[in-house]
């Protein structure tokens, strides 16, 4: 690379980035975690992460620029997965929950026309017809029935230890609190676990996680995500963990609490599917907790899990509030 021009590892479609960079440290200015592409010297496309800083003489004249990129393609990689993986799952849930209704009123259909055709005063043409209805109905049926095989749960409980989960995700958004100066605090519980389907407890976590990000400001914010052991609100002995994810962002307006839990619903016009909420409540449901939330406008939002230590499937006893 000696005596060639930087412009060799960067995209053609990506040239004009180069003089707003240089023009940036030109004005003594530093560009921390910049998310760009970069060929390699086979000509591959990585995702990297770049942080430039000017190097100034005795005098302050700037003199050069020292830079770092950082390979994230492999982060990236998991990031995508992990939200195709949550967007596969809301939608099996939600494919199922649809046959599931659909199966009830379909069962009743089918006894209708069956007794319908047990009634010989009518024609035979209209017994044909009859024939044909019951046989849509079976095809009907059978594609409900694909539909609800459509989700499985994916993992069966096991005890795990929270803490390492929720690392483990925090490391996977890492970047996305780098490239937007986000403080991140953790308050974990070592010693805290769980008797539950790791990949669904994932699903939770990412869900809040993930929302928290999306509140805040372009630059700057925090999050805070605290882990503890403990019983549930309501005063029961029920033993479980306590999640909470906290965000300084711009927090729900008080007109729209109402509705975030519900399907459909976003506020992220051209990101968001309106299905991580009413997901997660259905999740967080499914296995006895409870979820709660907190907001003030300006100020910030806080997402609250409980989740019991060891819940029955398909428990439903969850409360909200807000």
């Amino acid at each position: 690379m000696i005596g060639r021009s930087v412009l060799t590892i960067i995209p053609p479609e990506l040239h004009s980035d180069e003089p707003r960079i240089l023009a940036t440290i030109a004005r003594g200015e530093r560009i921390e975690h910049f998310e760009t592409v970069r060929l390699t010297k086979s000509g591959t496309r990585i995702d990297v992460s770049l942080t430039i800083s000017p190097i100034k003489d005795d005098e302050g004249g700037i003199i050069g620029a020292a830079k770092i990129l950082r390979d994230i393609t492999e982060q990236k990689k998991i990031a995508d997965t992990l939200q195709r993986s949550e967007k596969l799952a809301a939608v099996g849930r939600l494919a199922a929950t649809m046959a599931h209704e659909i199966n009830n009123p379909l069962e009743s259909v089918t006894n209708l026309l069956y007794l319908a055709r047990k009634d010989h005063n009518m024609g035979e043409r209209t017994q044909e017809y009859l024939k044909l209805a019951d046989q849509e109905l079976d095809r009907v049926a059978h594609v409900a029935r694909q539909t609800l095989g459509f989700y499985r749960e994916n993992s069966a409980p096991v005890l795990f230890k929270v803490s390492p989960v929720i690392s483990d995700l925090v490391d996977v958004y890492s970047y996305r609190f780098r490239n937007r100066d986000v403080h991140v605090e953790r308050e974990l519980d070592e010693a805290a676990e769980l008797f539950a389907p790791v990949g669904e407890f994932r699903q939770v976590f990412s869900n809040l996680l993930v929302n928290a990000i999306d509140a805040l400001p372009s630059k700057g914010g925090r999050v805070r995500i605290r882990l503890q052991s403990g019983h549930d609100w309501n005063g029961t002995a029920r033993s479980g963990v306590r999640l909470t994810v906290a965000d300084s962002g711009g927090g729900i307006a008080p007109e729209t609490m109402p509705r975030i839990f519900e399907s459909f619903y976003t506020t992220k016009r051209d990101i968001g599917t309106g299905l991580g909420l009413w997901l997660t409540r259905s999740i967080v449901q499914k296995y006895g907790g409870r979820i709660q939330v907190r907001s003030r406008v300006q100020i910030g939002t806080v997402f609250s899990v409980f989740w019991p230590r060891e819940a029955a499937h398909g428990e439903s006893v969850a409360g909200i509030s807000a």
